[in-house]
């Protein structure tokens, strides 16, 4: 499985707002941007998609920005590779948008082995916390101190 960019700045970003979540600290994506050297747009985009997928909350205004819908313990990396991803560990034999019928379909002998693989990805991804991700993250010498607006 390869795992895309989108992804990785995505859960570096969101692990910048998780940092300030018991701070109750709205985090700006100015402040993530500054932090993480990727581009105010890039970065928005991610962000929205979090939001979209329940992860995160905006606040509008002068000191606007966003927070963690949940505490970090409560959301897994997998919620983030769904919101970012979308169907990416979904079987390529039931994905929608298919332009033909796999003509194994009727008689599959290895679609136990991919359901097997999916399930075992997606319990990893459901174990694994933004506070288990954050907690690694800090110990990281560039991670630093840092205010978050």
């Amino acid at each position: 499985m390869k795992i895309s960019s989108r992804l990785d700045y995505a859960l570096s970003c969101v692990l910048r707002i998780a940092d300030k979540y018991n701070e109750k600290r709205i985090v700006s994506i100015k402040g993530i941007c500054e932090r993480e050297k990727l581009e105010f747009d890039y970065v928005e985009k991610l962000l929205i998609s979090m939001k979209r997928g329940g992860i995160l909350k905006s606040i509008r205004g002068r000191s606007g920005g966003y927070i963690l819908s949940f505490p970090p313990d409560k959301i897994s990396v997998k919620d983030v590779v769904i919101a970012i991803e979308k169907d990416v560990l979904g079987l390529v034999c039931f994905r929608k948008g298919r332009k033909r019928r796999c003509i194994h379909l009727d008689d599959c002998r290895v679609r136990n082995f991919w359901f097997s693989l999916k399930e075992h990805m997606e319990s990893f991804l459901e174990k694994h916390t933004l506070k288990e991700l954050l907690e690694l993250r800090k110990k990281e010498k560039n991670w630093g101190t840092w205010e978050g607006v």
